[in-house]
């Protein structure tokens, strides 16, 4: 097991990971709010079927663009602890986060212990 204690290669490596998908998710943001925009005068629909499927489309769309900006906020904060020299560490207990974790989940702030610790029902989310 490989443990990141300091800022070396693979921080710069997933750093780098984190600011272009910080990128990627500000463009997909930024389109769907042109989209909104775009949007407001739909066409008359008269349909039912079509009324049904545009309601379902508008919330399939709504739980991406929130699924979206939620993981926006959790990269913003994962490249502020690269700035201040925290990353790599777990928010909660201090120990640093195993690399294959990082690597799979760049923007992480638990270890595996601590985050197991945050998924049981009843545990106050932050």
């Amino acid at each position: 097991m490989t443990l990141i204690a300091d800022t070396n290669s693979l921080t710069r490596e997933l750093a780098e990971k984190l600011r272009l998908r910080k990128a990627e998710l500000l463009a997909l943001l930024q389109q769907a709010a042109g989209a909104n925009i775009a949007g407001d005068n739909p066409p008359e629909v008269l349909d039912f079927k079509d009324v049904a499927a545009e309601e379902t489309r508008a919330v399939v769309d709504e739980a991406a663009y929130t699924h979206a900006s939620d993981e926006l906020a959790q990269v913003v904060m994962a490249l502020r602890r690269v700035d201040d020299g925290t990353y790599g560490f777990c928010e909660d207990c201090g120990e640093a986060i195993d690399e294959r974790r990082l690597r799979a989940l760049p923007a992480t702030p638990f270890c595996t212990a601590c985050q197991t610790i945050h998924e049981r029902p009843g545990t106050p989310r932050r």
